[in-house]
């Protein structure tokens, strides 16, 4: 079986083997055989993948059930957990069992130097991290108000002085937690849509297995990687998507590929690569996202097709104050600064990138393929900032905090002058999100057409062949 980080060898204690196994092969062997409401697409706003370590070792060819860890929570100074059944609360290094729980107990956890501390039932001690699990595989582990399928896990948050909340489970079982909140929950006449975006989801959590490793977890429970809300409010049909789409991937030259979606993408898809800092790959190409023979997109009847944001010079000097130093921070990191090129052009000796004053002027340089802002030149009395790629949304947050990045980097910028003196600034434009991938409204769209899963995948990632994991 293939293990991540954040899973121990604690399966061969108390005789917990077959029953975790059992588990795990009834949910998966299909494998052998792998928010923002936007009208009518649910999804929410996708952000780019930032701090991931390169990408691991294919997975296993051999149809063997795949366990991830998803990190819930970071830097809590306390956690409380419990199950709405018997669990066992074990070392999660040596797999020692330290308790067990009835239905109502609830275990309590606390940083303790590098170590976390634990009490329940009266019972107390230290672990370098400690799990929760379930006796019956089909009880749930409850935090706070949500409940979770497969096991918790507590360590010490990495660089951090809290801890960290992580949910082991199985693929297929994590799926279910995924589509509703990432697509929406729909009639039937948009399955195939559903049955797409649990693909994606699924090859995107295949692809990206030990990119977060050093956070003690695979992916993160948010916008970061995927919207994961656990076994609450789980979709019937979402379910079935899930089920019926069981083991299936999508994968490119023998490798799952790198599946990315968005919520709305405007009427044309991104090429990746001028997006982000990032190498080209053949199936995340800009292309129209309408029918072969012409006709409007398909995610023209989204409410986020066309929209307009606005501010005042102040409003927007006041988002720049942090949006634009932090860019420079991020963007000047290993592996980004070769992509960006010159970051700040100082207006003189005396001037501090950490502090860009009046905004004087917003200029777009140059455009990708799609038609998206490539290069932003930002001045203000600090000097130039030139701003790349997807970042711009970064730079330019709504000042209302909603959503909390610009929508989409396909805009135009329109400004308003009191003589020499920058008044308003406004962007029109298109989309939400970045444009790469999967287009979440327009699959739905698709689907409505009568247009099959193999079909919407086929629009969204050219090239790439819908199989089955470990083929």
């Amino acid at each position: 079986m293939r293990r991540i980080s954040t899973l121990h060898d604690f399966f061969a204690r108390d005789g917990l083997v077959p029953l975790r196994l059992a588990l795990t092969s009834l949910v998966v062997t299909s494998l052998v055989g792998m928010c923002f409401g936007l009208g009518a697409c649910a999804g929410p706003k996708r952000t780019q993948p930032v701090d991931t370590e390169p990408r691991p070792d294919p997975v296993p060819t051999d149809g063997t059930p795949t366990l991830l860890g998803v990190g819930l929570l970071e830097n809590q100074n306390t956690l409380e957990i419990s199950a709405n059944g018997g669990a066992l609360v074990l070392d999660g290094t040596s797999g020692r069992r330290l308790a067990r729980l009835d239905g109502s107990d609830q275990v309590v956890c606390s940083r303790s130097g590098h170590q976390v501390a634990w009490r329940v039932a009266g019972l107390h001690g230290t672990s370098d991290s400690v799990i929760l699990q379930p006796v019956d595989p089909g009880h749930r582990v409850i935090h706070g108000e949500s409940e979770f399928r497969g096991d918790f896990l507590v360590r010490p948050t990495p660089g951090g002085g809290g801890l960290t909340l992580v949910n082991n489970l199985d693929l297929e079982s994590y799926l279910l937690g995924v589509v509703p909140w990432e697509i929406g929950r729909h009639d039937r006449n948009r399955l195939a849509a559903l049955e797409a975006q649990a693909v994606a989801a699924r090859t995107y959590t295949l692809s990206h297995l030990g990119t977060r490793k050093s956070r003690g977890f695979d992916v993160y429970a948010s916008v970061l990687d995927q919207v994961y809300k656990g076994a609450v409010d789980e979709d019937p049909l979402c379910n079935f998507a899930v089920e019926n789409t069981a083991g299936l991937v999508l994968r490119f030259e023998d490798q799952e590929i790198e599946a990315f979606y968005s919520a709305c993408c405007g009427g044309v898809s991104s090429n990746i690569e001028e997006v982000w800092p990032r190498d080209p790959k053949p199936y995340l190409i800009s292309h129209p996202d309408s029918p072969k023979g012409g006709g409007d997109a398909y995610c023209s009847t989204s409410s986020h097709f066309h929209w307009r944001e606005v501010w005042t010079v102040g409003q927007l000097e006041e988002i720049m104050r942090r949006s634009l130093p932090e860019y420079v921070e991020y963007i000047t990191q290993p592996g980004r600064s070769e992509w960006a090129g010159p970051v700040f052009s100082p207006r003189d000796g005396s001037a501090s990138v950490d502090k860009p004053g009046r905004l004087r002027n917003l200029e777009i340089l140059a455009r990708t393929t799609s038609g998206r802002v490539a290069k932003l030149a930002v001045t203000t009395d600090a000097g130039v900032y030139h701003v790349r790629g997807d970042r711009v949304r970064w730079v330019l947050k709504p000042a209302d905090g909603n959503p909390f990045i610009l929508r989409s980097a396909m805009f135009e910028v329109e400004l308003v002058r009191d003589g020499d003196r920058l008044v308003e600034v406004a962007t029109r434009g298109r989309g939400y999100g970045h444009g790469i991938g999967l287009c979440q409204t327009g699959a739905l769209v698709m689907a409505e057409q009568g247009k099959s899963v193999k079909a919407i995948l086929d629009h969204y990632y050219p090239g790439a062949e819908l199989t089955k994991v470990g083929r």
